[in-house]
């Protein structure tokens, strides 16, 4: 008798274990939590990553010649696509050759940056106007 006690207790022990090992199999996993903040899904552009005064590299083509001094460059990792490239070595490389730009990122300003680049008018500049731009200390053209 003393037998069959000890193995009823040992099955009574073991009932509360089963029991919890099989509500943690069973559970239904936690929902998601959502984060704190709200995470961009936009990859930003090459220039938007880059701070002001930040050293560049970018290889990308030639889309339009403003001025001597002064060219728009087309590359999907640029920000909008385009990017505005000032330059104090002329002539600029004409559309749509390939080119390589190491230069310093700066915000664009026509008024503050005219006389250094000798921009000419202000209305080819309008939408780049408060905006970034390359200001090159290199220029590669591509053949």
């Amino acid at each position: 008798m003393d037998r069959r006690r000890h193995r009823t207790r040992w099955a009574l022990a073991a009932v509360p274990v089963g029991i919890l090992l099989l509500a943690g199999c069973t559970s239904r996993p936690a929902a998601p939590q959502p984060s704190p903040e709200p995470t961009s899904t936009v990859r930003l552009g090459t220039v938007a990553r880059a701070d002001v005064g930040e050293r560049l590299t970018v290889t990308a083509t030639v889309e339009r010649v403003i001025s001597d001094t002064a060219f728009v460059v087309h590359d999907v990792d640029l920000t909008e696509g385009t990017l505005l490239v000032l330059s104090t070595a002329a002539p600029a490389p004409e559309p749509p050759q390939l080119v390589t730009v190491r230069g310093t990122v700066v915000d664009f300003s026509h008024r503050e940056l005219d006389g250094r680049y000798r921009l000419g008018d202000s209305g080819p500049y309008r939408a780049f106007e408060g905006g970034r731009a390359l200001a090159a200390d290199e220029v590669t053209a591509w053949d």
